[in-house]
C-alpha cells in the first residue's frame, strides 16, 4: 500500500551536525546567547521543537531569523563537506519507487534543495517543508496531510522533538539512532519503533 514517508533531513538523510551545531552555536553567541555554548546545551534545543526551545530561551523572532540566515550560509558555504548518511541515497531510490516521499526539516527550504540537487535527489522528494514555510512540524504534518490524501503517514526522525511533534500530529513516528539524539534519549520518548540502520526501512516499507 502506497503511503507518505516523512523525513527528517539533518540527521537522518544527512550527517551534518558538526557544521549546523558550530554555525549555530556561533550565532548565538553573536546575538548575545553565548550560553548556549557546548554540544549538550546545543542537543537540548531538539527535546522538543526547536524554535519554540529557542523562544523558552528569550529569544525574540528578529534573533532568531538572525541566527537562522547566519546558519543557512554557513550550511550553503560547507555544502560539499556534508554527506549522506551511508546506504541512505540507495534507500530512498528504493523507498521512491512505491511510496510518496516529503522532507519535512527545521533547516531552510533552499539549502535542502540546492543539497538534494546536487547529489541528485531531489526528484525522488514531492515536497519540501523548511523552517521558512512553517517552523512547527506538527503544522508541516498537518499542511502535508492536507496536500497529500493518503491513508497513512510515518515520520522517520532523530531526535525526542521529532518523536513529540509526530505524536502530536497523530502519525507514527519511526525514530532513527544515526542521527542526534542516543538511543536511550530516543527510548524515552516512546517512538512507535526505533530503528538502527538505514536498510531496515527496506524491510519495514517494501
Amino acid at each position: 500500500m502506497r503511503q507518505v514517508l516523512i523525513f527528517d533531513y539533518d540527521g537522518v538523510i544527512v550527517d551534518s551536525f558538526s557544521i549546523f551545531m558550530t554555525y549555530f552555536i556561533e550565532a548565538c553567541k553573536k546575538q548575545g546567547y553565548g550560553f548556549i555554548a557546548t554540544k549538550k546545551d546545543f542537543l537540548q534545543l531538539f527535546n522538543g521543537n526547536m524554535f519554540e526551545q529557542m523562544m523558552q530561551k528569550g529569544m525574540d523572532r528578529k534573533t532568531i531569523l538572525s541566527i537562522v540566515y547566519h546558519l543557512k550560509d554557513g550550511l550553503i558555504k560547507h555544502q560539499q563537506k556534508i554527506e549522506p548518511f551511508p546506504k541512505m541515497p540507495t534507500v530512498l531510490q528504493k523507498l521512491a519507487q512505491q511510496h510518496t516521499l516529503i522532507v519535512s526539516t527545521s533547516n531552510e527550504t533552499k539549502v535542502v534543495e540546492e543539497y538534494l540537487k546536487k547529489k541528485n535527489l531531489y526528484n525522488l522528494f514531492d515536497c519540501i517543508y523548511g523552517s521558512d514555510i512553517e517552523p512547527s512540524k506538527v503544522k508541516k504534518i498537518q499542511l502535508i496531510r492536507k496536500n497529500n490524501h493518503f491513508d497513512k503517514y510515518t515520520y522517520i526522525g532523530d531526535t525526542v522533538g521529532d518523536v513529540k511533534e509526530a505524536k502530536r500530529a497523530n502519525i507514527q513516528i519511526i525514530a532513527v539512532t544515526w542521527g542526534w539524539h542516543s538511543k536511550k534519549q530516543l527510548q524515552h520518548a516512546h517512538p512507535d519503533l526505533i530503528i538502527d540502520q538505514p536498510n531496515e526501512l527496506l524491510s519495514l516499507f517494501i
